[in-house]
């Protein structure tokens, strides 16, 4: 049984990591700025910096508890927990502090977008065309000549909300660039400075995720996100297991190649003008659709703790294809009411028959269940279910 102390928010991807420890046996703290809802797989709570305040206080408060409480590792899930940790890693474990994340020379160059892309030049694996190399007196004559629908991405980190907006005309383009580009960067793990304007390929997004360890790639579990939230593309609200290997085989090749660390979700499109997967970026961190992993037996948060732990680690673990999870609350609630807006009630069924559906619904824990469904309802009657990303013409959707 380990002791674990868990530096971060209590998102969806935190929750199925801390229930899938926690009955396993292991003792989960967590540690965050606020705790407004209580998890009943969950031992204590204790206030700290936020990562998005200050990563350098983060890491002070979080060897404090460690050193009062001694625990056995921590575990972080969010891009800014990955961002501090990584690069303060050399004083976490100088103070006894056990965590399974990368080097911060490879964590820069997958969590940069720029750094990414050269790197898989240089190594021959396919990327989406981008536009990088311009002064900020170039964006007009792009936006006149640049073929259209377009992907306009901030360097790093953000998330599809605030990094991530899609242009279908000149207008949109120098709209949305600006957009992105003042935007303010509450840490250094965010870099809006010159937006990448990248090629726009249709289709469902394929991801592989991953765990490795100083480069040696433990396992690999692929997916495809038959459904997102935008709706147009985001994160996953519908993703079923796949069994992709010339995709593991792109994943892995690149993971080697950083020396990787830890886990990480590799994304990709499968390109139909030439038949290639082609790298859409690297999510450096444990990622938001993780239950799904757990779900099928790649338990990841479990397989982190045997490696800190010294203990033997299966590879290569094996899983049933065509398992399908929909996250409900808020992802597929809010992808379902796009879909109805946009093409009406026929666009939310599935023809597909699937061996096996799971939910993001645990009656062990429902009063945080009830905490996110409530927030949903918040959100529709406060903003709707219109984001920065719905914006591509209806011939851009997926086949849903």
């Amino acid at each position: 049984m380990a002791r674990i102390l868990i530096p971060d928010y209590l998102g969806q991807h935190v929750r199925a990591g801390i229930r899938s420890l926690a009955r396993q046996g292991d003792t989960c703290d967590l540690a965050w700025e606020r705790c407004r809802v209580k998890s009943s797989y969950i031992r204590n709570f204790y206030p700290i910096t936020s990562s998005s305040s200050d990563d350098k206080e983060y890491i002070d408060d979080i060897i404090g508890l460690c050193k009062k409480n001694t625990y056995d590792f921590i575990l972080v899930f969010r891009n800014e927990s990955y961002y501090a940790a990584s690069r303060h890693l050399d004083l976490l474990q100088d103070n006894g502090v056990c965590a399974m994340v990368p080097r911060f020379e490879s964590f820069t160059k997958a969590h940069d977008k720029q750094l990414t892309y050269e790197l898989c030049r240089k190594h021959n694996i396919k990327t989406p065309e981008i536009l990088n190399r311009y002064e900020e007196s170039d964006i007009a004559s792009i936006a006149r000549n640049v073929n259209y629908p377009v992907v306009i991405k901030a360097r790093s980190g953000t998330g599809v909300f605030r990094g991530l907006r899609y242009a279908n005309n000149m207008h949109e383009l120098l709209k949305y660039y600006d957009e992105i580009r003042l935007q303010q960067a509450n840490t250094g793990a965010e870099n809006f400075e010159s937006p990448l304007i990248q090629e726009y390929i249709p289709g469902y997004i394929h991801d592989a995720c991953t765990l490795s360890d100083n480069g040696d790639v433990i396992t690999i579990l692929t997916q495809v996100r038959k459904l997102m939230y935008p709706i147009y593309g985001g994160v996953g609200a519908i993703n079923v297991t796949t069994h992709e290997n010339s995709l593991a085989d792109l994943a892995r090749k690149i993971l080697e190649e950083l020396d990787w660390h830890g886990p990480a979700q590799v994304e990709f499109k499968y390109d139909e003008r030439d038949h290639e997967y082609k790298l859409i970026e690297i999510n450096p961190k444990l990622w938001g659709t993780l239950d799904l992993s757990i779900q099928v037996g790649v338990d990841f948060p479990g397989m982190i703790r045997d490696i800190l732990m010294g203990k033997t680690v299966a590879r290569n673990v094996p899983y049933p294809e065509g398992i399908r999870y929909k996250f409900m609350f808020p992802q597929a609630v809010m992808a379902y009411l796009q879909l109805v807006k946009e093409f009406g009630l026929r666009a939310v069924f599935d023809s597909f028959t699937y061996s096996k559906t799971y939910y993001d619904l645990d009656p062990e824990d429902c009063l945080f269940d009830l905490n996110r469904v409530r927030n949903v309802v918040r959100t529709l009657f406060r903003e709707g279910f219109r984001s920065p990303n719905d914006n591509l013409g209806k011939s851009h959707i997926n086949s849903l």
